[in-house]
């Protein structure tokens, strides 16, 4: 019998050698090819989740959707062995922003979180926090002038609020909290803006906030109450993406927002499931 294994040893050895190589080569394709970020606006129903692919490998993921739909969207996204994301933002803690982003605790490994920290008093809050401590991740309490290096060329720029506001209660309306920021990369912007409202970006307009962008993902999903006229007119997109889920309760996109952003190039994860832009320095394009 040891003889018989002993003879099979090169061969052991050899089929090592070539599952080592798969492997790095694996690592090597999965990230980003020719310095090209990837962001795609993922279609986990009615609620908002937003991923980004470094050329480096690392990976950003902005809200989660109501959900664990988010889970077989990084499945997809993602390689197999890749169970870490280095960033996780929490634009506000409403459970079509945060669900998603529990269950994403609970089988990756999280390099560090970037949230308001606001007073919540929530099931699904509590089990966030309880999840972070546990898991020891640290935390970043947002603010206005943020800078997060993701990779070379590639940061996320913190517009919004204006201060930190950890600890804070605002139960009568956490809208008001959302996290405002620019992804950039090279001369393109990318503006999320959560479910802010006309009353933040109205703040923005008047404290000087450049906004300028040239994808915006609109607010509130396409509530009435966000993108205003002024505010469109400021961010000045070549597209808008509107994260919303098919045949939803509260009829979002409403039709009044429908009509400010006619002029525009709209995008509907509801219409067009999951929307992939690919981003060298100069420009993003839609990923076919």
């Amino acid at each position: 019998m040891w003889l018989r294994l002993k003879n099979k040893i090169p061969y052991l050895i050899l089929m090592a050698l070539v599952l080592a190589a798969v492997f790095v080569w694996s690592r090597v394709l999965a990230q980003t090819p020719e310095n090209l970020v990837k962001i795609d606006f993922l279609d986990v129903g009615q609620g908002s989740a937003i991923l980004v692919n470094a050329p480096n490998g690392n990976q950003v993921l902005i809200d989660g959707g109501p959900s664990d739909a988010v889970l077989a969207e990084l499945g997809e996204e993602l390689p197999i062995y890749d169970k870490k994301i280095e960033l996780i933002i929490l634009t506000h803690p409403d459970s079509d922003h945060l669900s998603g982003l529990i269950e994403v605790l609970k089988r990756y490994e999280v390099g560090q979180i970037l949230e308001t920290g606001i007073a919540d008093s929530s099931a699904e809050y509590k089990e966030w926090n309880g999840l972070i401590e546990q898991k020891k991740i640290p935390v970043i309490f947002a603010s206005a002038g943020q800078n997060i290096a993701i990779a070379d060329n590639l940061a996320i720029k913190i517009l919004y609020p204006l201060g930190k506001i950890n600890g804070q209660d605002f139960s009568k309306n956490t809208n008001a909290t959302s996290i405002v920021g620019k992804i950039i990369y090279g001369q393109n912007a990318i503006l999320f803006t959560g479910d802010a409202e006309e009353q933040t970006e109205k703040i923005l307009q008047m404290v000087g906030t450049d906004v300028r962008a040239d994808i915006l993902v609109v607010g509130h999903h396409g509530s009435k109450t966000s993108t205003s006229v002024e505010f469109l007119s400021a961010v000045a997109p070549l597209s808008v993406i509107i994260q919303v889920g098919a045949n939803n309760r509260y009829g979002h996109p409403t039709t009044e927002v429908l009509e400010r952003l006619k002029n525009f190039n709209i995008f509907r994860t509801d219409l067009d499931k999951d929307i992939n832009f690919s981003c060298d320095l100069a420009k993003c394009a839609l990923a076919r």
